[in-house]
């Protein structure tokens, strides 16, 4: 055939780019008219046969006219660039993958007549075949464009590999000499160097089958350290839909890096400064800043080919399974040389904002703690302990070490869990911090009575030192401490917890609750966290709790729910709600809780934090199955909205019917909401910590103050008018309806003042 004499990219725009797409469309008719014929293909049909063999020998010489075009390409002496030919690959390769196919469904596309049109297949096979081996010279002598933008180059090269991968899945099972020797050019296009050392970065841009495929192609620790060496630290520029390929690849490395030298591990587990401006984080490091970014996929979830076992089907697993199996797998086979890296890295993970993050982090550390040595299980026990004592206030890192301290407890042995008794004893008020992070099941018996005695001895000591002093809201974080540390003990120290401890936890905790008031647990945070902790002390004692503790405990948050609480107090409201469903209420009290009670179910129920939402729910389910008050439990459902809810709950249907493309789409727009919340804390804000006290404030003048101020003085006279004379004698009846229409307005003007300020 004949082309101009032009240069490349003047081809391209003048003719590859008209024509090839048209080539296409006629060769897809073609394929379609193939397809759609066959079925009545007969010796004894000779039209429909002749039909198909001109289609058939139409094809053959299409495909002779491509391979003409692109020996052109080669045989001109002008360097080829990708983007001034990129018709051409794409088009090619399109109808090779197309021609392969219709040869590989042979046999069902012609059924029973196939020997009618073997030779033509044969020729077709033959033509696209030799077609492929001339684009892939082509392709081997492409280089790259100074000009072009690096990621213009890249793409145009991943839609080329793209394209041979779909190939290669297609002629797999046709000609395994054929499939290998593409399989080897895919590998040789990323290998070479002036291409991929460049643009090592397009790995990523792979499909995820590529990513574990290209296990079985890594041949030697040269291969593996030239095709991903910059791939580790190219993590930041890419779009979010190429980070789920990338986390795979990185797993892929992961895997083969035990089987190469020292040198090697070294070199990929250890940080590196590759250039002034720019440092190579750590093979860890980077699996799980790879992993933290495919929160998208996590979500939905994805779900990958599981490990085989010996008698047990393959299940298909989740992406969080797939990581932390293979990470695991990993940390045993690391060099005892790099554990002060493997430390490094896992709690670097643990102190992360991203909660699914640091799970895996604290997984791969206690999967470490029980394949571990006895003594580096306790090693690690300590240096957490210590970073805990040292965090300066309340942050997630802080919540992150408690979860990890907590875990890792468990594996240590009774001789390590002794010493570290002594060396953080909980006889010292000082080590609360620690012990209220502690589960004391851990703990052999013996111990356990030991530690739950000390715990309940200082903390009582503690509640009543506070009690008996100046009783400052500054205070509060020491005794936040000391609640928070015998609520531990409540919650796991079973009969190691005996009456008398119990006696004394309750005194203190009552003695406490006397102290608050709606104000300060509406305005200062720290009171809101002793709030909080009060709250399950009470519920976990309910069923020996003073009625008219209980009548007050309910009271007070029936008020504070109609304010805005943060959620954590709101949950501890619900804890406390639910923990009644246990209790039968005295008939005294009865008609004081009991509409409470459905009250502060039905604002729960409404309210629209999707947490809250969820477990007020299941704190609702509780409640109601264990309640003997079963009246109260429909006048909890206020709405028609709050009854639907309850019974999609009960029925285990959504609330709301989703789309697959429309999880998507919500699962791609909550990965931005979820990061904004996680920006860095700093030592001196974590100092600052927001549950600190609000700073007074200048007192400000209002219009009106002394009116308001005399209708109150009046107001508090009738009260006291009130109460000396139920002092003297018996009441009216009409009087408790009139007290209670008085607190109805109220209760209305407090919501009111609410409002406006």
């Amino acid at each position: 055939m004949f082309l101009p004499h032009m240069n490349h990219l003047t081809l391209e725009q003048t003719f590859f780019s008209q024509v090839l797409p048209k080539t296409v469309k006629l060769f897809d008719d073609m394929m379609y008219e193939l397809t759609s014929q066959a079925r009545g293909l007969s010796s004894q049909n000779l039209e429909i046969q002749t039909t198909l063999r001109n289609i058939l020998q139409t094809m053959v010489q299409l495909l002779g006219a491509l391979t003409g075009c692109v020996q052109h390409i080669c045989a001109t002496q002008e360097s080829i660039i990708l983007e001034n030919i990129q018709s051409l690959p794409s088009s090619v390769l399109h109808i090779i993958k197309s021609t392969f196919v219709h040869c590989k469904n042979s046999e069902s596309v012609y059924s029973g007549c196939l020997h009618l049109v073997s030779d033509l297949l044969q020729a077709l096979f033959k033509e696209a075949y030799s077609l492929q081996k001339q684009l892939m010279e082509l392709l081997d002598m492409v280089c790259m464009d100074p000009l072009v933008d690096d990621n213009d180059d890249i793409l145009n090269m991943v839609i080329v590999i793209h394209s041979l991968l779909d190939i290669c899945s297609v002629i797999s099972s046709m000609d395994h000499a054929f499939h290998a020797n593409t399989w080897k050019f895919i590998i040789k296009i990323m290998l070479t160097t002036d291409y991929f050392r460049k643009h090592s970065n397009c790995v990523v841009f792979l499909p995820t089958p590529f990513c574990t495929t290209l296990r079985n192609f890594f041949l030697s620790s040269l291969i593996l350290a030239v095709l991903c060496t910059n791939c580790i630290f190219r993590y930041t520029d890419l779009p979010c839909e190429l980070q789920f390929p990338q986390c795979l690849l990185l797993v892929v490395v992961m895997d083969k890096l035990p089987s190469q030298p020292k040198e090697v591990q070294t070199l990929w587990c250890t940080d590196s400064q590759v250039s002034e401006t720019t440092t190579r984080i750590s093979l860890l490091k980077a699996v799980f800043y790879s992993f933290e970014q495919c929160s998208g996929e996590l979500s939905l979830p994805v779900h990958l080919q599981g490990l085989k076992s010996k008698g047990k089907a393959e299940v298909a697993v989740t992406l969080y399974q797939h990581v932390c199996v293979h990470l695991c797998t990993f940390i045993t086979s690391f060099h005892p040389s790099l554990f002060a890296e493997l430390d490094a890295a896992l709690l670097n993970a643990v102190l992360s904002a991203n909660m699914i993050t640091s799970l895996l982090a604290m997984d791969a550390w206690c999967f470490l703690a029980r394949y571990g040595t006895a003594e580096l299980c306790a090693h690690h026990v300590t240096i957490v302990a210590h970073l805990i004592k040292s965090c300066p206030g309340e942050c997630y890192q802080l919540i992150n070490l408690s979860i990890l301290l907590k875990r890792l407890f468990f594996f240590m042995a009774p001789p390590h869990q002794l010493e570290f008794i002594q060396k953080f004893s909980p006889k010292e008020a000082e080590n609360l911090p620690l012990w209220q992070h502690i589960s004391f099941q851990a703990l052999p018996p013996e111990l356990r009575e030991q530690t739950v005695h000390e715990v309940t001895t200082v903390g009582t000591a503690e509640c009543r030192k506070w009690l008996s002093r100046s009783r400052t809201l500054g205070e509060l974080e020491s005794l936040n401490t000391v609640l928070s540390a015998l609520l531990a003990v409540c919650n796991s120290a079973g009969e190691a917890l005996d009456t008398g401890k119990q006696t004394a936890i309750i005194e203190v905790v009552s003695q406490l609750w006397a102290f608050l008031n709606i104000k300060q647990v509406a305005d200062q945070p720290y009171v809101q966290q002793t709030f909080s902790l009060l709250l399950p002390l009470l519920g976990f004692f309910i069923q020996t709790l003073d009625p008219k503790l209980i009548l007050q405990a309910v009271t007070l948050q029936t008020s504070l729910l109609k304010l805005e609480l943060p959620d954590y107090v709101r949950l501890a409201m619900l804890d406390f709600v639910s923990s009644l469903g246990k209790l039968f209420i005295p008939e005294a009290i009865q008609d004081r809780i009991l509409p409470n009670l459905s009250c502060m179910f039905a604002l729960l129920l409404a309210d629209r934090s999707w947490l809250l939402e969820q477990h007020t729910l299941e704190a609702f389910t509780q409640f109601a199955e264990g309640t003997n008050h079963e009246e109260i439990v429909p006048q909890c459902l206020s709405s028609e909205e709050t009854k639907n809810k309850v019974v999609s709950f009960l029925e285990k249907t959504g609330f709301v019917d989703e789309t697959e493309a429309a999880k998507v789409e919500r699962v791609k727009q909550e990965k931005g909401i979820f990061w904004e919340p996680f920006a860095n804390v700093t030592v001196e804000e974590a100092k600052r910590s927001s549950l600190q006290p609000y700073a007074k404030r200048a007192r400000q003048e209002f219009p009106w103050e002394e009116e308001y101020r005399s209708a109150l003085h009046t107001i508090a006279g009738a009260l006291e008018a009130t109460e000396s004379l139920l002092q003297k004698g018996p009441a009216p009846a009409w009087l408790s309806m009139e007290m209670e229409a008085l607190q109805e307005r109220m209760d209305k003007l407090k919501r009111y003042i609410h409002t406006l300020g």
